[in-house]
């Protein structure tokens, strides 16, 4: 069997609101237990997760990715508030939210990279979609998952700024002992947006 990567597709974020939620990650570590910080270089927002794509079939996912988001102009969200799944009661991820009046635009440009990936026969591993960005997970093995329920209700107005989304990328992910690491494969600018 040959050599796979494990895939997903991405917007990234803006430096000015990686090192905002950076900021608050550090203001919650003394008081909020049982959670891993996610590393402020991999914040971003998962449009889908494909798993483990042969290593040989990037190319052809990326061109489909590049065909689909050609036509789709440039928009820009707002990072805004904090959530957890399941629920803040029982956090498994503490996630920061993404709002906007542009937000049928994102379900529509995740629908059309969802479809490209299929075509090119890399199929989501999941079909739903709740646009976040994850800034935290609970410990696995290590208690019950914390109550960030007053967490979130403080922080539901916080917001680390805007969050262009100009193109899009495929990411491949490595898992090492120290945590995941991020690698650009290819990028999809979104139509208005810089080469």
């Amino acid at each position: 069997m040959g050599a796979t990567t494990r895939t997903f597709l991405a917007v990234e974020l803006p430096e000015a609101s990686r090192r905002a939620i950076e900021a608050l990650q550090r203001s919650f570590e003394p008081r909020v237990a049982g959670l891993r910080w996610t590393d402020p270089a991999l914040f971003h927002l998962t449009l889908a997760f494909l798993g483990d794509v042969p290593t040989g079939g990037l190319e052809r996912l990326g061109d489909a990715v590049v065909q689909a988001v050609s036509a789709y102009p440039r928009f820009g969200l707002e990072l805004k508030g904090l959530g957890a799944f399941p629920d803040p009661n029982r956090a498994r991820v503490l996630w920061v939210g993404i709002v906007g009046d542009a937000l049928n635009s994102l379900d529509a440009l995740q629908r059309s990279v969802v479809e490209a990936a299929a075509t090119a026969g890399h199929p989501p591993t999941d079909d739903r979609f709740h646009p976040h960005v994850t800034i935290a997970r609970s410990k696995a093995g290590r208690g019950p998952s914390p109550n960030l329920l007053e967490l979130c209700d403080q922080h539901r107005a916080w917001s680390p700024g805007a969050l262009p989304v100009e193109e899009v990328v495929v990411m491949a992910s490595e898992l090492t002992p120290r945590g995941p690491t991020y690698r650009v494969v290819r990028s999809a600018p979104l139509a208005g947006a810089s080469p």
